[in-house]
């Protein structure tokens, strides 16, 4: 069977075995309006005010240590001015992910959610400093990487035990070991997300093969350059968060920490310095 039909085969049985929800209507209008030549601040505003939980979780956000405001902001309107448009609706859409894909242990998801926050405003960080990366696109995709992971852990009880298996395999991918375990794994969930969420294809395709560390370095694999960089800030953000856990030899970071340094363009002395930084930051 050619490759080709094998992935769809792959797509067809992940999309039977998870059900996928379809994008929020917060999200649709607010990207039917931010993509106007002329966007409307006032219905911007509208949109994001109506739900108060929505609003206070994107002011917390915005007002975060990561964005290194002079002054607190306290409203929609406030917080365009200072971060832009864009990057106002990717945090929103962020926001929105978590309520979507809520479930389960509480507890857990909560510190799910909190690492992919960190991780999406990390990789936008480490994109800021390199030329030719968009720290925007950056952002979303640390939010999106692992989103398949919360509906994986809804859909097979013992998921969980799974990603422990991941932690000291060695050997197999992240995706293998899930793979053989659950007959899908979370890249494919996520990428199969990002598409019904109608989200720019580089991303996806990012998402897709976000654990295919080699193909960070191969100019042969059908994957844009744009893919290749969110996949190696990926790589970079996930490993800025290990690092300030106190997880210093993780298996993750061996299999693809030089894929995506040398895509970066980062020596290793140059990344430890901006590793430095951000935990540091991270307090």
């Amino acid at each position: 069977m050619p490759k080709s039909e094998l992935a769809e085969k792959e797509l067809e049985r992940a999309a039977q075995s998870v059900a996928i929800p379809s994008c929020p209507r917060v999200l649709l209008d607010l990207a039917a309006e931010t993509k106007k030549e002329d966007p409307d601040l006032r219905k911007l505003e509208a949109l994001v005010s109506k739900d108060m939980a929505l609003l206070a979780t994107l002011l917390k956000t915005v007002n975060s240590p990561f964005y290194g405001l002079s002054s607190k902001v306290g409203t929609v309107r406030q917080a365009i001015q200072v971060i832009g448009l864009s990057m106002l609706a990717r945090t929103v859409t962020g926001i929105v992910l978590k309520k979507a894909l809520s479930g389960g242990n509480p507890a857990a998801m909560e510190a799910f959610w909190d690492a992919s926050a960190k991780v999406a405003m990390i990789a936008s960080f480490i994109a800021k400093q390199l030329p030719g990366m968009n720290k925007e696109e950056a952002y979303t995709f640390g939010l999106f990487q692992n989103c398949g992971i919360p509906m994986l852990l809804q859909r097979f009880p013992d998921y969980a035990q799974t990603l422990e298996q991941v932690e000291n395999d060695s050997e197999r991918t992240h995706t293998e070991v899930e793979e053989a375990a659950h007959g899908t794994h979370h890249a494919t969930i996520g990428f199969l997300l990002t598409k019904s969420w109608n989200l720019p294809e580089d991303l996806s395709q990012a998402i897709r093969y976000h654990h295919e560390y080699a193909l960070i370095a191969d100019p042969k694999a059908q994957l844009s350059t744009q893919s290749r960089n969110l996949m190696a800030l990926g790589v970079a953000a996930e490993r800025v968060l290990q690092v300030h856990a106190g997880a210093n030899d993780t298996v993750e970071w061996v299999k693809g920490g030089h894929y995506a340094l040398g895509h970066l363009g980062l020596p290793t002395s140059e990344f430890d310095e901006i590793v430095s930084d951000l935990v540091g930051l991270l307090g």
